[in-house]
């Protein structure tokens, strides 16, 4: 039954799509062209220390499959579920915006860093800004931002397998593939499009046997259920975490790209087409400028859709990999700005599939309201009735892929700066690859005992955003040197310095009305009958978030000023390219 065009997510999409297009071809294509002034002859890191394990050539089109799976994960669709509470209309402005003057500007921008200076990674890179001691302490912000970011993702993803019946069973079929997909490429030299095929077809397969099987159900392991999810999860991490990438991740995620990038084509095509279908929008546009358990529309909008329109996530990718695989500098911008846009897109879908669902849903925090929506969005035309229970495993095990695809790279780059910051000295145990990776899975699972997700997750949002803020201070510290325009870059970082470090604040100040008595500890089954457990573990959050926030401020506060001096010419003023 057709309805009203207006009264459909169909132009809002459209609007998005147009708003991506434009930043694309001309906002980005402007800034390759007249502040980086990008050539196919400038030889890259890739080429210039080719080693065949962190310096090669990658075609960009691999390259931008491989930067979009390692940067998204569940932050721009999970975000929008915390953002829609103020109504859809200011998330999906955020998004818009975000992408279009922020979010490729990063990612895009650490691409060209790493490529000019060198092949250098961010510490390297904040080394050359502001020293050593500065190196060390972003080095330390990096591990308490990765513990709340696995934190996180290890409970959603624990949580995912419980809710969802037949989940775990497809998750495990797609890892499956994963590993013979890494055996016929790495080790047969099998043709890749006969692989790509076997893999897109062995996934549809892994979601059709969850499908039916339905196994295990919801609260298999009784009240201890996510619990016990978690250190299952914890065990594939920790292998994915200490195995050689061609093993595990890169397969893994190469698998994983189909389902994650189908999935959202899906969505936004049944977006497009809702007139027709007849799905309507059911949120309102605008709720408040404050929510009950949520927060301030300013700052906590701006931190709770992290990665779908900005995040500093994206920056250590860019800075560790992606930049030294880079074949010529012209593709930075369809790897970077390309797969950030992307990532945009995905937030928009989610935010679609929010925008069509009962407000119950949302007002009552349930975590099925993606699945869902999404489902909601593509049944008409993929079968009907039919086809639901189907879309329902698949839009499920689309969140676990986003998640557990690059919670992998989180615990493997906890493992990395561990050792980096604990080689010497008699703390040197924790740089131990063993034991650095156990260390690093088993804290988030204690920090997700409490249930809390939505309080954890405005942290992770908080200290991601701040990350990013700290990495286009940096872009505007090295294009000062240069002599070029830094507005593009100094802006968006002022701005998401400001935003940041306010909802560090306002996150630190609300665990601290816990830890002092003024309210009660966010806790859930199981916890909630250890009460004394409970307030202990808000009692650590409090003092994360204060931790967070100084770290935060000292890396700000010298970024900034590196920034200054830069701009009175007292920084030496040479061209960043090798």
């Amino acid at each position: 039954m057709q309805v009203a065009f207006l009264e459909t997510p169909s132009m809002w999409i459209i609007g998005a799509l147009v708003a991506y297009a434009f930043a694309y071809y001309v906002y980005a294509r402007w800034v390759d062209e007249h502040i980086w002034e990008v050539s196919e002859r400038r030889t890259t890191p890739a080429h210039m220390y080719l080693d065949g394990v962190e310096y090669f050539p990658v075609s960009r089109y691999v390259l931008y499959g491989f930067q979009f799976k390692s940067i998204a994960a569940l932050g721009p669709i999970l975000g929008p579920f915390i953002a829609v509470a103020y109504g859809w209309l200011p998330a999906l402005i955020w998004i818009v915006i975000g992408n279009m003057f922020i979010g490729w500007v990063q990612d895009y921008s650490t691409i060209m860093l790493t490529v000019r200076n060198e092949g250098r990674s961010m510490g390297p890179l904040v080394y050359n800004a502001i020293g050593e001691r500065g190196r060390k302490i972003l080095l330390a912000y990096l591990l308490f931002y990765l513990l709340i970011i696995s934190a996180v993702f290890i409970y959603l993803v624990s949580l995912f397998w419980n809710v969802f019946p037949g989940s775990f069973i497809a998750t495990i079929g797609i890892i499956i593939t994963g590993l013979i997909v890494g055996e016929l490429l790495y080790k047969y030299k099998a043709n890749i499009f006969g692989v790509t095929a076997l893999a897109i077809i062995l996934t549809l397969v892994s979601v059709g046997i969850g499908t039916v099987v339905a196994w295990p159900p919801k609260n298999y392991f009784g009240q201890w259920s996510v619990q016990i999810w978690s250190i299952i999860l914890a065990v594939i991490l920790f292998i994915g975490a200490i195995v050689p990438l061609p093993k595990f991740i890169t397969p893994m995620n190469f698998v994983a790209v189909f389902p994650a990038i189908g999935g959202v084509l899906l969505i936004i095509f049944g977006a497009l087409i809702s007139p027709v279908t007849g799905i309507k929008l059911l949120q309102p546009a605008f709720k408040g400028w404050y929510v009950e358990n949520v927060g301030p529309l300013f700052p906590i909008l701006f931190v709770s859709i992290a990665c779908g329109a900005i995040s500093g996530w994206h920056s250590l990718v860019s800075t560790s990999t992606t930049g030294k695989q880079l074949d010529v500098e012209t593709d930075a911008r369809p790897v970077g700005a390309g797969a950030m846009l992307t990532e945009g897109l995905l937030a928009t879908s989610a935010l679609a599939a929010y925008m069509v669902v009962s407000p119950d849903l949302i007002a009552k925090g349930k975590i099925s309201a993606f699945v869902n929506g999404a489902t909601l969005l593509t049944a008409p035309f993929l079968g009907g009735e039919m086809s639901k229970a189907y879309l329902l495993t698949f839009f499920s095990i689309f969140l676990v892929i986003y998640a557990i695809t690059v919670q992998t790279l989180v615990t493997r780059y906890w493992r990395v700066f561990s050792a980096e910051l604990f080689r010497r000295g008699s703390w040197k145990i924790l740089g131990n690859k063993y034991v650095a990776t156990a260390v690093g899975l088993l804290l988030p699972i204690v920090f997700a005992l409490t249930g809390s997700w939505i309080e954890l997750w405005i942290y992770f949002g908080g200290s991601n955003q701040l990350l990013a803020a700290m990495a286009l201070t940096l872009v505007a510290f090295y294009v000062a040197k240069m002599r070029k325009p830094t507005w593009y870059a100094a802006a968006p970082a002022a701005f998401m310095t400001l935003v940041t470090l306010a909802a560090l604040l306002w996150e630190t100040y609300v665990f601290g009305l816990v830890t002092f008595g003024l309210r009660k500890p966010f806790a859930k089954p199981p916890l909630t009958s250890y009460p004394a457990a409970a307030w202990a573990l808000n009692v650590v959050f409090f003092f994360v978030g204060i931790v967070l926030f100084v770290l935060g401020l000292y890396m700000s506060y010298a970024l900034w000023s590196a920034y200054a001096r830069a701009r009175r010419g007292e920084v030496e003023a040479k061209a960043v390219s090798p």
